[in-house]
Formats: structure tokens, C-alpha cells, sequence
């Protein structure tokens, strides 16, 4: 028989798969996520747990987005929604001007080097909760990344930003909640060992360019 301490424990896993699941279906929207990830961690009790999935019922995931789904890009704005699953959006793909990001207990990569780009800048609305979302960008376009973590990390992996204007504005949005959210920047074809070692190579020629700029000192 399982202890007691097995058993909350057990129940909170239960209820967070369930208010993961609410939300990737509508059932709850973000704030009322958050409100009720917090009290189930705070619970002191099975029973207290349960009444907070009271509410939300298990149900089928079959109808929900599977690996191979596409992202709609007719009419912004698109939605992506991965739940139980993994999808991965590579090679040239139409990116809508907006897209909402949600993944829910899956993994999702959205490769955008090679993608047909749409004529201005692009925004993702990211939620991501017990899940990784990668992204993949090439050099030289402007990040602006407004994304926040609960429990989770968001960690951009990029060199020195290259001169002159940037050729594409990306803008990030959202949350993410015991999760990962990583900002690629790679070059077309190239892997993440190749992206290190390119990194390391611009950012030492950035130093050299700077000492080499500083006004020599007096004799």
C-alpha cells in the first residue's frame, strides 16, 4: 500500500495532467492554469487535489493534433497545438504573420530558416506546460522576446548580432510552465555543434575588432 506522501504525490501528478489537458482544449485559460497549478503544489491533502480538478474530467485525446499535423496558414491568426505528441515544422513552410503556440506534455520545433516568410515581422504567441519548444532562427534577425517561466527556462543560444539593419523582426509572447523554451540561431544545414563552434569563432573576432578599435595608450 502505497504511504500517504505516495499517494499526494501521485494526485498531484494526476491533476496536473488533467489542468494541462483542460487548457489545451479550452477548458481553462491561462490564468485560472496558473491559479490551479499553484494550489494543487500548495494542497495538503487527496482530497483537497481532487476538488481542484473536480471539474475537469479526463477525455480522449485522439481528435487533437498529431505529429504530422501542419500549421494553418489560412487567415491569421495560425494555431499549433501539440498535446501527447511531438510535431516539427521544417524546410519551406508558410509562417503566418501570427501564430499560437501551445504545447501541452509534447515537444515541438519550429525550424524557420528555410521557411516561406510572410512580408513583415512574425509573431509567436507561446504557451508551453510540461513540454520543450525549440526555435530556430538564422543570423541576423531581431529578437524581441517577452516570454516568462514558472518553474521553466527560456534560453536564447545566438553569437554577436551582425552589422547593418536585421532582415526579419520575430517577436515572443507567452508563458512557460515547467518547461523549456530555447532560441536556436543556425545557419541553413547547419547543427548545433557547427552553431558553437561558429558562435565562438564571431564572438573572438568580435573582441579582436574591439581591442583593436580602443585608442592606443601613452608611451
Amino acid at each position: 500500500m502505497d504511504s500517504p506522501a505516495g499517494q499526494l504525490q501521485r494526485a498531484r501528478e494526476q491533476a496536473r495532467s488533467r489542468l494541462g489537458d483542460g487548457y489545451a482544449q479550452d477548458l481553462i485559460d491561462q490564468d485560472t492554469l496558473d491559479e490551479r497549478l499553484e494550489a494543487v503544489e500548495r494542497a495538503a491533502t487527496v482530497a483537497e487535489i481532487d476538488a481542484i480538478v473536480a471539474d475537469l474530467r479526463p477525455v480522449e485525446t485522439t481528435a487533437l493534433v498529431p505529429a504530422s499535423a501542419a500549421v494553418a496558414v489560412s487567415g491569421p491568426p495560425a494555431r499549433m497545438r501539440v498535446l501527447f505528441s511531438s510535431i516539427d515544422r521544417t524546410g519551406a513552410w508558410h509562417v503566418s504573420p501570427r501564430t499560437h503556440v501551445r504545447v501541452v506534455f509534447g515537444n515541438a520545433t519550429i525550424d524557420l530558416r528555410q521557411a516561406v516568410l510572410p512580408g513583415g515581422p512574425i509573431e509567436l504567441d507561446v504557451n508551453v506546460v510540461f513540454g520543450n519548444l525549440d526555435i530556430i532562427i538564422p543570423p541576423g534577425w531581431q529578437l524581441d522576446n517577452d516570454c516568462g517561466a514558472i518553474l521553466g527556462s527560456v534560453e536564447q543560444l545566438s553569437g554577436p548580432p551582425p552589422p547593418g539593419q536585421p532582415r526579419q523582426v520575430l517577436r515572443l509572447r507567452g508563458r512557460v510552465i515547467f518547461s523549456s523554451l530555447t532560441i536556436h540561431e543556425r545557419l541553413p544545414g547547419e547543427n548545433a555543434w557547427g552553431a558553437r563552434k561558429r558562435r565562438k569563432r564571431e564572438h573572438k573576432a568580435l573582441a579582436e575588432r574591439s581591442a583593436r578599435a580602443l585608442p592606443a595608450g601613452d608611451d
